[in-house]
């Protein structure tokens, strides 16, 4: 679709100061927030598949929390 080499792409991807990889991760950063963001909307309206998952997301912080 973009006409890069997959991988080369892949490759970049993986050396954590390219520049590419902090402007992929960065926007996969961003793209997860703002579907949490909604998702918690939907849980705030009583959203039963959102309530869910949003117990999902705060029983995983608080895993992460236990590292």
């Amino acid at each position: 679709m973009l006409d890069i080499d997959v991988d080369l792409l892949r490759a970049e991807l993986a050396i954590k100061t390219s520049p590419v990889h902090k402007a992929y991760y960065a926007a996969k950063a961003r793209t997860a927030n703002s579907l949490r963001k909604a998702e918690l909307e939907f849980a705030r309206v009583g959203a039963p598949m959102a309530v869910q998952q949003a117990s999902f997301y705060l029983r995983d912080m608080t895993s992460d929390e236990d590292l």
